[in-house]
């Protein structure tokens, strides 16, 4: 493995754990993908795409849940990220280091 391929695999590894941290920080309401990248924009960490990817990487692992609400009639959507009971105990130190997520 390249060195640059390591630098990325541990930016991904940083970011979940971030994000895992500001869901923690914002719960029970937890956070849009809004408030996510725009947390995210002033320390270039990722777009709004990469932090699509690792919330759906987190959630394939059960530490979040996407939950889409909004108001048809007004044209109103938005995905809000929430800590799962998984997610709570990890971000907590209740349960193992898990592979994929920084420290």
């Amino acid at each position: 493995m390249k060195m640059s391929d390591l630098i990325r695999t541990a930016e991904k590894e940083i970011l979940r754990k971030e994000i895992l941290g500001l869901c923690y920080k914002a719960a029970p309401a937890g956070c849009s993908m809004d408030v996510l990248a725009a947390a995210f924009a002033h320390s270039g960490t990722g777009d709004k795409e990469e932090i699509a990817r690792q919330v759906d990487y987190l959630e394939a692992k059960k530490l979040v849940t996407v939950q889409k609400v909004g108001n048809e009639r007004l044209g109103i959507s938005r995905k809000i990220v929430k800590l799962t009971a998984e997610g709570t105990d990890y971000m907590e130190g209740n349960a193992d280091q898990l592979a994929g997520i920084g420290e």
